[in-house]
């Protein structure tokens, strides 16, 4: 391995370190944890290396966005391979409201609390999270579209956005409030139950707000 080789990988295992402590810290102290002291701290670093790689706190939680969003992408790329089906809704569902069984979510959820409060004082983090759930919301969409022929574009574009809006209140009450995570399988069954009353209503008429616009 070449020297800039080495240090290449060197600097990414230790952007690596301080984004699962970020994560960590997060996850057990909440936002107002959340400071350069801190990560450093439980990355076990010195809070000017930390610095050295994130010289703002802005960039620190937006990358930290992008590495959770990659993991929960290879995570579940990984286990639609070992599902083996090719309408892959269920699977969907059930993974994000968390009754998949053997698939269960990564523990962080607690941090996409973390992130919706900061994300109120940073532009940069309130776009990455619309864009990352944007793309989340196109992937249901495209499911539901699989599954349910039936439905129409319209449709399934406010059902990925109802889904993703349930998706993560459903997870501020239970990961963040401590509700029973029995909750989960109620929620589950809801948004099949909400799917049933689309497909029995037929095409959507008369819809004035385009489901992932921004902004008034």
């Amino acid at each position: 391995m070449s020297d800039k080789s080495r240090n290449n990988a060197e600097s990414r295992a230790r952007k690596i370190a301080i984004l699962d402590a970020t994560a960590r810290l997060l996850r057990e102290e909440g936002l107002q944890a959340f400071s350069f002291d801190a990560v450093a701290t439980k990355a076990g670093l010195s809070r000017q290396l930390v610095r050295y790689y994130y010289p703002k706190l802005d960039e620190l939680i937006v990358d930290l966005c992008d590495y959770l969003a990659m993991a929960y992408q290879e995570m579940l790329t990984t286990r639609i391979v070992e599902v083996g089906e090719v309408e892959r809704l269920n699977f969907f569902l059930d993974f994000f409201f968390g009754v998949s069984g053997e698939h269960p979510m990564p523990n962080n959820l607690e941090v996409y609390d973390a992130f919706f409060a900061y994300a109120v004082g940073s532009s940069a983090l309130r776009d990455r999270l619309c864009d990352n759930y944007k793309v989340l919301g196109q992937v249901i969409g495209q499911e539901l579209a699989i599954s349910h022929p039936e439905l129409d574009p319209a449709a399934c574009s406010e059902l990925s956005f109802i889904f993703v809006s349930m998706m993560h209140a459903h997870w501020g009450m239970v990961a963040s409030l401590g509700f029973s995570s029995q909750h989960n399988r109620m929620v589950r069954n809801a948004f099949d139950r909400l799917i049933a009353s689309y497909v029995k209503d037929g095409p959507t008429d008369g819809v004035t707000i385009k489901p992932w616009a921004r902004g008034s």
